[in-house]
């Protein structure tokens, strides 16, 4: 059974301490089994809705990436995974928000002994066309995720440090592992978690992973959610700029987030 999505004060506690939480199973083998040939789908260019993603890099090479943004404006069952209401409401709890919206999902495909290491970033240091960082990451495991297949590390609390300047590249051979202050403390939290469990972190926190050195692929589908409350600030170009000034309803500078390009999740429409 999916695991609830109502927290209890002390997860949000421990949410605003270390900068993470680490959900149990929110959708079941067979919703991930279906999630996975959606994606299947969705890599060789099948769009049951008609309409393709935002952006699609398909590396196919041993040692890259698959990444696809915005897959839930080109297939059904991944926008019903990514604008779930039960992982809007775990969000909305985490940063305590009246509401989520989505800002944009991912699709990632490791590909067994491959991938390239995913640079040491917090992800709201690329989202500075959302004014407040009251963002959250909510990471979908499509496969088991083990030690060795390249799982996101956290670095607890690290939330707390404010911005930090953007790293020398998201991906390639270095991870380029931030100096945090002294006497700092942290520890480096691998995600090990199941297939159909879901991670959440902080906008500001501080993470990377490795390559994918298992036999297996390591998929997720990432839903990057924000407060309701966020507003629209131009300055640092994003994918969603662009795309959003292709509907006429998007927000002016200052404005609440709104129009086709960042449909509400929670509450459920």
């Amino acid at each position: 059974m999916p695991a609830a999505s109502t927290l209890t004060p002390d997860e949000i506690a421990r949410f605003d301490e270390r900068g993470y939480h680490l959900h149990g199973r929110v959708f079941s083998d067979a919703e991930v089994d279906a999630i996975n040939a959606a994606a299947d789908r969705v890599i060789a260019g099948v769009y049951d809705k008609g309409s393709p993603p935002d952006v699609t890099t398909l590396r196919r090479e041993p040692v890259d990436l698959i990444k696809i943004d915005n897959t839930w404006k080109a297939d059904t069952t991944l926008a019903r995974t990514v604008l779930s209401p039960v992982i809007g409401h775990i969000a909305a709890q985490l940063i305590g928000a009246p509401s989520i919206r989505m800002w944009h999902d991912q699709l990632l495909d490791k590909p067994p002994h491959g991938g390239r290491v995913v640079t040491y970033h917090q992800d709201w240091a690329y989202w500075q066309m959302i004014a407040e960082c009251r963002t959250v990451t909510c990471w979908i495991a499509l496969d088991d995720v083990l030690p060795e297949s390249g799982p996101m590390v956290f670095l607890e609390g690290s939330h707390k440090l404010g911005i930090w300047t953007l790293p020398d590249g998201i991906s390639g051979d270095n991870p380029q592992k931030p100096a945090l202050p002294p006497g700092f403390q942290t520890r480096e939290v691998p995600v090990i978690i199941p297939r159909g469990a879901v991670s959440f972190h902080h906008g500001l926190l501080l993470h990377g992973s490795d390559r994918n050195f298992s036999p297996q692929r390591r998929r997720a589908l990432v839903s990057h959610v924000m407060s309701g409350e966020c507003t629209y600030r131009p300055g640092q170009v994003h994918m969603n700029e662009w795309m959003m000034a292709r509907y006429p309803e998007h927000p002016a500078p200052g404005e609440k987030f709104r129009g086709p390009q960042f449909p509400p999740i929670w509450p459920a429409a």
